[in-house]
């Protein structure tokens, strides 16, 4: 019964990798046991944010994000994989990738981390004990913008998945 479970998860998640579809919410939590005093409210919420300029991005939402996604977070990203504190995994098969793999993803010809176009980020919110929502990052996955034959822009591809230790409460 639990690989089932899994398995549509996983596909869940696929299915909805680097979409530009709203927040969806994988799991709902109402029901999870506390955890120290904490309440889990949202186990799985799953959404994007653009990080530039395209047909379908809402310029409002741009705005905000903008520089700190280009300008920090993806360059962090690279830097800290590079590092070794944090590692890549392919989105498909959820396996790691080596540094090396990273850096033959980033020397592909014409990548760069400017036509990173979205970051899908998968979290988890609980309320505390003192009632404060917390909201921790589980992952995080970086998508490339994908254009049709006709130059049409279509979507995002992942380019991998970066995964976050969880933290005890």
């Amino acid at each position: 019964m639990r690989k089932i479970i899994l398995l549509i998860i996983v596909l869940a998640v696929v299915t909805t990798a680097c979409n530009n579809e709203k927040p969806k919410v994988v799991k709902l939590a109402g029901e999870s046991p506390m955890l120290n005093g904490a309440i889990v409210l949202i186990d799985s919420l799953t959404y994007g944010i653009a990080t530039h300029a395209s047909e379908n991005v809402d310029s409002a939402e741009l705005a905000g994000f903008k520089s700190f996604l280009q300008g920090g977070l993806i360059d962090y990203i690279f830097k800290q994989i590079y590092k070794g504190d944090l590692k890549a995994y392919d989105f498909l098969s959820d396996e790691e990738l080596s540094i090396d793999k990273v850096k033959e993803i980033e020397n592909t010809d014409g990548f760069e981390r400017s036509k990173v176009g979205k970051v899908q980020f998968n979290e988890q919110w609980v309320i505390d004990k003192d009632g404060s929502l917390l909201k921790r990052v589980n992952s995080m996955t970086l998508g490339v913008d994908r254009f049709s034959k006709q130059g049409t822009f279509v979507g995002y591809n992942p380019l991998f998945k970066i995964k976050f230790k969880a933290t005890s409460r």
